[in-house]
């Protein structure tokens, strides 16, 4: 090899190794939080280098894809006044909260279950449940959830949260006051979302 091209294989690597050592002093100082913080912002604003150089240099973390979200299930319970199916303005922020969360969400369809305790008829206790249950779909509606994905059910008194909790009380009386607080889970809409 002649002395000419020695010099300039030589001044190319002092190039190189001067170049290398100026980027790792830069990145041993200490940065001011402010620029510390400004250059996390631009590093995750700049598009990703796609050179086959950068690309072993890449972290592994990086290339794994993330794993997917789990959608956990939802449910929320709004309970009713003896005999009254119009919303307790205390259970409205429950579904508030829950129109909220599905801002943006892809829903299959949420299910408003509604029951009634077991003070009086079933042939009456069965449409009041039904009649909870179309408030709630009405108030999600007026929230901007689709009501074409919410399905409505009545169950009526069929089962109770009470279990025998609320057993010899005594009798099955509005005027049963004790009773009648007893049995307040029972009066119930069960809104439970199925997520696709």
């Amino acid at each position: 090899m002649s002395p000419a091209i020695r010099w300039i294989v030589g001044i190319a690597l002092a190039l190189v190794a001067g170049a290398l050592w100026m980027v790792w002093k830069a990145g041993d100082q200490p940065q001011t939080p402010a620029k510390a913080e400004a250059a996390k912002q631009q590093v995750a604003a700049a598009p990703a280098e796609t050179t086959p150089a950068a690309a072993a240099l890449a972290p592994v973390a990086s290339i794994v894809p993330p794993a997917p979200k789990v959608v956990e299930p939802v449910t929320v319970i709004v309970h009713f006044d003896f005999d009254r199916s119009a919303l307790r303005s205390g259970e409205v922020p429950k579904l508030d909260e829950l129109a909220s969360s599905l801002q943006g969400r892809t829903v299959e369809r949420l299910d408003a279950v509604g029951y009634a305790d077991r003070i009086g008829d079933e042939p009456y206790n069965l449409p009041l449940s039904r009649k909870r249950a179309d408030a709630v779909v009405a108030y999600l509606a007026g929230k901007g959830v689709d009501a074409g994905r919410i399905h409505a059910e009545a169950r009526g008194e069929s089962e109770a949260t009470t279990g025998d909790a609320c057993r010899n009380m005594g009798p099955d009386s509005a005027t049963n006051r004790k009773l009648v607080e007893c049995l307040e889970r029972d009066r119930r809409v069960e809104v439970k979302l199925v997520a696709r």
